[in-house]
C-alpha cells in the first residue's frame, strides 16, 4: 500500500534530477545522433539526391519524442523532409521556395503520375522510395517549378479530397464490421 506513493516519489525525484543534470545535454546529443544515422541511410539509398542536394541544418534541434529522426534536404526546386521512427518512415514534398506547403509522397507521386493513390505500392523503406523518386526526378522538379506549381497544386488538392474521401469509407466499412446494426441507432 505504501509502495505506490514511494515509487511515484522516487520516478518524480529522478525526472528531476535526470532534467537537471542528464537532459539539457544528453537529448540534443541523442538527436542529433538519430538524425545523422537517418542523413547516412537516405545518403546510401538515394545518393542521386544527397550528390546534387543540400542537407538542410537545423538551428536549433528540435528533441522528437521515442526514436523519430527527421532531416529535410533541398535539391532544386523540391525539399524532401524524411521522417522516420516507431518502425515508420514518412516522406513529404514541399517547394524548396515554400516549406509549409507539403505533400505526402505517395500523393505528390499519384498525382503526378495521373494515378489513384491505392493504386500504388506502399513505401515501406529508403529502398523504395529510390526506386519510386529515382525515374521522377526530372518531373518531379519540374512540377514544383515557380511556372508549373500552381496547376499542380490543384491536381495535388483534388488527390487530397480523394484519398479524405476514401478515410471517410474505410472508416465507415471498419465500424459498420466492428458494431453492426448497432450504429444505425447512434
Amino acid at each position: 500500500m505504501l509502495l505506490g506513493p514511494l515509487f511515484l516519489g522516487l520516478f518524480f525525484v529522478g525526472r528531476v534530477v535526470y532534467s537537471t543534470l542528464f537532459s539539457w545535454w544528453y537529448d540534443p546529443w541523442r538527436q542529433k545522433r538519430a538524425n545523422n544515422s537517418l542523413w547516412g541511410d537516405v545518403q546510401s539509398n538515394l545518393y542521386f539526391l544527397t550528390s546534387r542536394g543540400k542537407l538542410v541544418k537545423e538551428k536549433h534541434i528540435h528533441i522528437h519524442p521515442f526514436d523519430y529522426a527527421s532531416i529535410r534536404i533541398v535539391f532544386d526546386n523540391l525539399c524532401f523532409r524524411f521522417t522516420r521512427g516507431q518502425r515508420e518512415l514518412n516522406i513529404t514534398v514541399s517547394p524548396s521556395r515554400a516549406l509549409e506547403d507539403s505533400h505526402h509522397l505517395d500523393c505528390v507521386i499519384a498525382a503526378l503520375d495521373s494515378r489513384d493513390v491505392t493504386e500504388l505500392e506502399p513505401v515501406a523503406n529508403l529502398y523504395d522510395a529510390a526506386n519510386i523518386v529515382r525515374p521522377r526526378l526530372d518531373a518531379l522538379n519540374e512540377a514544383f517549378s515557380e511556372s508549373e506549381y500552381p496547376e499542380f497544386r490543384k491536381k495535388l488538392s483534388q488527390e487530397k479530397e480523394l484519398e479524405g474521401v476514401r478515410t471517410r469509407q474505410h472508416e465507415w466499412e471498419l465500424n459498420k464490421a466492428l458494431y453492426g446494426n448497432r450504429i444505425r441507432r447512434l
